[in-house]
């Protein structure tokens, strides 16, 4: 079949027959280079998986001992679509308006990559993936809290991943082990699974930091970050962006072409830091029980209360205040959580596309505002008198009201202070600049 199918793509390529030696050798090469193996298919597959991942379990220790690592040294990272401006189906009302009729499902999505170690105390920052190389939504900002790149439709590729491999990911694993005082030449080791998108493991070694790949078809049954991490992450994001909405002053149309890809990457890190520790710990379990063994709960457990806490906290948030969505469905916002489960992170390419791809090679690199965001209105740069305006006034709002603790209300005090000895640096800065052009 493989030969037939390299058969057919040199025809449709336009290149002769004899031009190519379609032999054993060939076949063998080709198999091997692209690791493709035999699989027998048959009604005992699910058996074979989890054959396949208590058998891995073991190779896994082995490769632990061998390595002498520890949890502190050994991270997962896996991508999920995330379809960012998604809502439940039902007719949905946002701020003043009754009825929103005719509501369709937004289908924008972001591939986001999420990275964290077994003892739960590093989690890498989010890797994001859009369609926009420039999204107008970006204007005026500085910082991002994640690492943003773009592919044309926002799929994982093998660039991007060694492009997020060796330059943020293994620097950040390096930072962490010099804040934890461990030698700079100390073994990390990352677990991925067998993703399409993903490099050969040998083009993801930097050092002592290498990857490693979990055997095909046992990602849902052993892989850590498949185990309720990112469903636990998509819970807090999806509650951010419903809490959005019961604040807004408008329908949901609006606030949906209001959300930006600027929020969404915000929502994102905000939701990925609300992650906790204990969650990051205990999803190792069912791979590498002995990295964090003090805990008496059972996995299933483990897996039934991560679903079921985060339908509550969504439930909490809707139905906390008379809002339009008080009367959803709890199955409607389970569904709604699940929404993307299954999204795909790599493209499947038809025999078209591959061609198409050979023959006219586009560049992903220069991309143009993606049609998502060119309803974003652009906004001016604000000013420090108007951000300082806006800061007093939210303080003093704050200490007339009996929703802030007088904590919180110092937290705000010391914020403000933050803000007075910025603004003057940067007055300082100006008026050293305005000094050298008067020369």
């Amino acid at each position: 079949m493989i030969v037939e199918k390299a058969k057919k793509f040199g025809q449709d390529l336009g290149v002769a027959e004899s031009e190519c030696n379609y032999s054993d050798g060939w076949l063998r090469n080709f198999k091997f280079r692209h690791g493709i193996r035999r699989l027998d298919v048959t009604g005992e597959t699910l058996s074979a998986n989890q054959n396949s991942a208590e058998k891995y379990k073991g190779e896994f220790e082995k490769i632990v001992a061998d390595n002498d690592v520890t949890p502190e040294e050994i991270y997962n990272a896996d991508e999920t679509g995330l379809l960012w401006r998604c809502l439940p189906t039902s007719t949905l009302a946002g701020g003043g308006e009754k009825a929103a009729k005719g509501f369709k499902k937004n289908k924008d999505r972001l591939t986001v990559l999420l990275c964290a170690n077994a003892s739960g105390n590093h989690r890498v920052t989010p890797f994001v993936i859009g369609k926009s190389a420039k999204p107008r939504a970006f204007k005026n900002v500085t910082h991002l809290p994640v690492q943003y790149k773009a592919q044309s439709n926002a799929w994982m590729t093998a660039a991007l991943f060694k492009d997020w491999f060796f330059h943020h990911f293994v620097p950040e694993v390096k930072e962490s082990f010099k804040s934890l005082g461990l030698p700079e030449d100390t073994k990390a080791i990352l677990l991925l699974d067998n993703c399409k998108a993903h490099p050969p493991v040998d083009e993801l070694v930097s050092g002592n930091i290498v990857a490693t790949l979990l055997p095909p078809n046992v990602t849902s049954l052993i892989q850590p970050m498949d185990q309720g991490v990112i469903q636990n992450f998509k819970c807090f994001y999806r509650r951010s962006f419903i809490q959005g909405l019961l604040n807004a002053d408008c329908d949901v149309t609006d606030f949906q072409k209001k959300f930006t890809v600027k929020d969404a990457v915000y929502a994102i890190a905000l939701s990925w830091n609300q992650v906790k520790k204990t969650t990051l710990q205990k999803f190792w379990r069912k791979l590498w029980p002995a990295a964090n063994p003090a805990s008496d709960l059972t996995l299933q457990t483990d897996e039934e209360e991560n679903h079921q806490d985060a339908l509550t906290k969504v439930l909490d948030v809707v139905r906390s205040s008379d809002n339009p969505l008080k009367t959803l469905p709890e199955d409607e916002v389970e569904e709604w959580l699940l929404i993307d489960e299954n999204e795909p992170v790599e493209q499947e390419l038809t025999d078209e596309d591959i061609i198409n791809i050979v023959v006219n090679p586009q560049p992903t690199q220069n991309l143009e505002e993606s049609d998502s965001d060119a309803e974003t209105e652009e906004k001016e740069k604000i000013s420090w008198a108007e951000a300082a305006e806006s800061l007093n006034k939210f303080i003093s709002f704050a200490e007339a009201s009996t929703s802030y603790s007088a904590s919180e209300i110092i937290d705000f005090h010391i914020i403000r202070n933050k803000f007075y000895t910025k603004r003057q640096k940067s007055r300082k800065q100006k008026d050293i600049r305005d000094f050298f052009k008067s020369k």
